[in-house]
């Protein structure tokens, strides 16, 4: 991994044994070295990852925040957390994308000392600047790789890894071939999407021409700007079993860390989580067979450096990778992986994104229990307010209460499409049992408005 002249004079003195090392002095002289470095962030996202950034600046790191015009994130400039905002667009085609950012950077490039996005998005982009800035980064092909989920499933195939059994839909003509080399049940899935939008169980071939011609409708650009890389599908094969996700670091291509989140079942025909808790007490040699079955999909696309995060089900013939996203997952997740496990997901993210080495030292047991419910629309209208969770405010054990959608908002229960997550709550309590428990009573004591 390339390191800055900033870094490679930082360094001159250090012995590289002791820098690699995982106690606690170790960690602190990282820490040190990523001190006062100046990073850009690709595209900064919504404003529930506000807490990115604010650790961040509690790290000492100058943040340059590049994205839309309009972005919230602006504000963090006057607040003191990044020292500069530019306006660009890294959506949509990578390359394009790379050169706006490169534009808007201007002599502020020259100043970097590494590249790094939190935007499944802006992912290909990131990897194509730090590129062009001879910093640390993805490799772009395996960026590119990791965000089609086609180009997924074809390396791990090559790589001889066991894969689900998938097929790219051209258009309607594709479907039977697709559906004698899939079999049913199956999966449509868009090659470029996120959060299960678009993914649907199909069951036979009337209900998959039925799907495909519901789901090529329902994603455009205009759903979600993700689209703008690409609206095709793919047929693949249903998996049976429990989904956990699955978030590894990589250093130089060796995993130095893991952790396991185990998934609520779906309501399906749809795949739109339900909720999550952590630790998993899932059998341990499942779980580690399925984290190595996540590091060596990994490894096979050409990454070795950085958080990501991968969605994997352990199916009655064991595992089988979902996804994988070259990136620090999203939501909460971050925290919920410090408060179990001790470890600082974002701190680390930032010490690659400068190239120094990563090694860190979990916790030796759980130190709680995490549970997230994602609450969806449980009729279709509006959504009349978003204060719902207002009366949480002073909860100890409740670490998250985001409601992503806006008051007036349309909202569809699953009933009548794709449903809508309408709020996500986080509760922490001294095991899964317990925090699973409270976050049920919570939601249960919810009333919900809806109009229309």
């Amino acid at each position: 991994m390339t390191l800055t002249a900033t870094f490679r004079t930082r360094l001159a003195n250090i012995d590289a044994a002791v820098l690699r090392g995982s106690g606690p002095e170790a960690a602190e002289l990282r820490r040190s070295l990523l001190e006062g470095s100046r990073i850009a962030v690709i595209e900064p996202g919504y404003v529930s990852k506000r807490f990115v950034y604010e650790r961040a600046a509690a790290l000492g790191v100058e943040l340059v925040l590049v994205g839309d015009s309009r972005s919230w994130a602006r504000t963090l400039v006057d607040e003191g957390v990044a020292a500069r905002f530019l306006g660009a667009d890294p959506s949509g085609e990578p390359g394009p994308a790379a050169d706006a950012v490169l534009a808007a950077l201007g002599d502020e490039a020259n100043l970097l000392d590494g590249v790094v996005t939190f935007w499944e998005d802006a992912v290909p982009a990131a990897a194509r600047i730090a590129a062009a800035l001879g910093l640390p980064g993805i490799p772009p092909a395996a960026a590119d790789s990791a965000r089609s989920k086609l180009r997924t499933l074809e390396a791990s195939r090559d790589a001889g890894l066991p894969t689900p059994r998938f097929m790219e839909l051209d258009d309607a003509s594709s479907l039977r071939d697709a559906a004698r080399h899939v079999g049913f049940p199956a999966v449509i899935k868009p090659v470029f999407g996120a959060e299960a939008l678009g993914c649907l169980r199909v069951d036979d071939v009337q209900s998959l021409e039925a799907g495909y011609a519901r789901v090529a409708a329902l994603i455009t650009p205009e759903l979600n700007a993700i689209f703008r890389q690409g609206c095709d599908l793919l047929l693949e094969e249903y998996l049976d079993g429990t989904e956990f996700d699955v978030d590894i670091l990589l250093s130089g291509g060796e995993c130095v860390f893991s952790a396991v989140s185990e998934n609520w079942p779906t309501d399906e025909p749809y795949f739109v989580e339900t909720g999550m808790h952590s630790p998993s007490a899932h059998a341990p040699d499942r779980l580690e067979a399925m984290t190595e079955l996540c590091v060596r999909t990994a490894l096979a696309l050409g990454l070795r450096d950085g958080v990501l995060h991968a969605e994997a089900k352990d199916t009655s013939r064991g595992p089988r990778l979902l996804e994988i996203n070259a990136r620090l997952g999203g939501g909460v997740i971050a925290e919920i992986h410090r408060l179990v496990t001790g470890i600082d997901l974002v701190e680390q993210q930032f010490l690659v994104a400068v190239g120094l080495p990563v090694a860190p030292a979990a916790y030796p047991f759980p130190a709680c229990g995490v549970a997230t419910v994602f609450l969806h629309a449980s009729r279709s209208g509006t959504l009349g307010h978003r204060r719902f969770f207002d009366h949480l405010a002073d909860d100890p054990c409740v670490i998250q209460r985001e409601v992503p959608v806006g008051a007036g908002e349309e909202v569809t229960a699953a009933a009548d499409g794709f449903p809508t997550v309408i709020g996500e709550l986080t509760v922490r309590a001294g095991d899964v049992a317990e925090a699973r428990a409270r976050a049920q009573a919570i939601v249960d004591a919810l009333r919900i408005p809806y109009d229309g």
